[in-house]
């Protein structure tokens, strides 16, 4: 599980290379760069969600299929925003999660939406909003979402609607959908937009200022 983990991870990180050195070539529907969206790898397919398409907010939800060849100058986008109720937002986090662990988990946390969790079943390309039944959730942003391998996703840092940084940690069981807190003994200071990895001993590693 620790090695798939890991091997998921590099595959993610090599298409969002090509991604972003291909996308500005193109073809319709996605011309245009794209910032602060969320990007997750579920079956080999490539989701990215929200964003800044340039200047204004985006509602856009689309993947790429990676385990067939494709071309950097014509990625084949495959379209599903008109199924998507997630609100126009950016500055998010997702991770795969879910009992069979094949469920997007996206944490929105921004203050113009009502809800906190929603939750993409690629196999039937339909949302929900899951019922947290257990615990509690803050909102922030800009922040990293890390997933282990019992399904728990990691919520550390971030900035909350008055543009204070954070250094709490919350911690969503995506199988029991419960919210809990994790320790803040010898925690970094306050801070937003940080790097974050799951290391092979379970154990997260944060590099950020």
């Amino acid at each position: 599980m620790k090695k798939l983990t890991m091997l998921r991870n590099c595959l993610a990180y090599s298409v969002l290379w090509v991604l972003f050195v291909g996308v500005k070539s193109q073809t319709a529907p996605y011309k245009s760069e794209r910032k602060y969206h969320t990007s997750t790898l579920i079956n080999n397919k490539l989701y990215i969600l929200g964003g800044y398409p340039v200047d204004t907010v985006g509602k856009d939800f689309f993947y790429l299929d990676v385990s067939v060849s494709f071309n950097t100058q014509n990625l084949l986008w495959q379209d599903l925003s008109s199924m998507n109720i997630v609100p126009s937002h950016s500055d998010a986090t997702s991770v795969i999660g879910g009992t069979n662990n094949n469920t997007l988990f996206l944490y929105e946390g921004d203050d113009q939406t009502t809800n906190l969790i929603y939750t993409f079943d690629p196999q039937n390309n339909s949302w929900s909003i899951p019922k947290i039944t257990v615990g509690f959730g803050t909102k922030k942003i800009i922040l990293t979402g890390i997933v282990n391998d019992n399904g728990k996703m990691y919520l550390w840092a971030g900035t909350n609607h008055n543009l204070q940084d954070q250094n709490d940690m919350l911690i969503l069981d995506t199988i029991n959908l419960s919210f809990g807190r994790g320790s803040l003994v010898g925690a970094p200071t306050p801070t937003n937009g940080y790097g974050a990895t799951l290391l092979p001993n379970q154990k997260i590693i944060y590099i950020g200022e």
